[in-house]
């Protein structure tokens, strides 16, 4: 069976992975994690995980099987958080990062919709 491939899906992707790092980087809001742990750590540990995400929506891209289902999964986590996280900023007024945020959900949207499209 060929592998099914989403090149469309994969740019909306990396573009929403591309608006939450820089929303969390230059933000200004910083949630309880951040300032948990330094700032230098905090700033690794942000371009690690979208750096984990861009390998797995990469995945998408060449059709590599079960990356759909998992890219499905653990994005529809993630639309949760980032749902979540535009209320926070809403209620302190945090528009930078609140507009990165929405930007990434409208692109995770996108995503999923050119995910799961039919050929």
């Amino acid at each position: 069976m060929t592998p099914t491939r989403a090149p469309r899906a994969a740019f909306a992707w990396w573009g929403a992975t591309a608006c939450w790092l820089l929303g969390s980087l230059l933000g200004g809001r910083r949630t309880a994690v951040e300032a948990a742990v330094p700032l230098p750590v905090a700033i690794l540990a942000y371009v690690v995980c979208a750096g984990l995400w861009a390998l797995l929506v990469l995945g998408v891209y060449r059709g590599v099987k079960g990356t759909r289902v998992t890219l499905a999964i653990v994005g529809a986590l993630g639309v949760v958080d980032l749902v979540l996280q535009l209320f926070a900023d809403i209620a302190v007024g945090a528009v930078p990062h609140g507009a990165f945020f929405l930007a990434a959900l409208v692109l995770s949207a996108a995503g999923y919709v050119l995910l799961f499209r039919p050929r």
